[in-house]
């Protein structure tokens, strides 16, 4: 019998809750050093305690999320704006779970029907990347 699986997106507050979370309205660097279909890793405060979240590139898009797999709470990828990537989705590099770029969704995988918690980012007319007030749609 197959099993049914509840979708539970990821809580768009949780990155506000760390202590050395960024502001709104900071900046994270130019877009454009971001290659398509690629992911770029941002820290914030003390190495012992810090705020890890990613970026991903899928064309003109960017969608940011905490960097910890709802499954075990490890980081997704395994070096510096190393993430692995399949068939354009973001995947765990210790469970290899497959998360959809777009909402952060787990499509297979240890967590699946669970969502990466997502950080609003936007990009200026300049072509900056920053923090964005609250989540917004690309």
């Amino acid at each position: 019998m197959p099993r049914a699986v509840v979708d539970t997106p990821g809580d768009p507050t949780v990155w506000q809750m760390h202590s050395h979370a960024p502001a709104p309205g900071t900046e994270l660097g130019p877009f454009d050093a971001i290659p398509d279909g690629q992911g770029r890793e941002y820290t914030f405060g003390p190495a012992h305690d810090a705020f890890s979240m990613f970026v991903v590139r899928r064309g003109a898009a960017a969608f940011g999320y905490v960097n910890v797999c709802p499954h075990f709470s490890l980081k997704l990828n395994y070096k510096r704006d190393q993430f692995t990537t399949r068939d354009g989705e973001i995947m765990c590099s210790m469970h290899y779970a497959l998360f959809r770029l777009d909402d952060g969704m787990c499509l297979e995988g240890a967590c699946e029907g669970r969502g990466l918690d997502p950080v609003p980012i936007e990009v200026t007319v300049n072509g900056v990347l920053r923090i964005a007030a609250a989540c917004v749609s690309p």
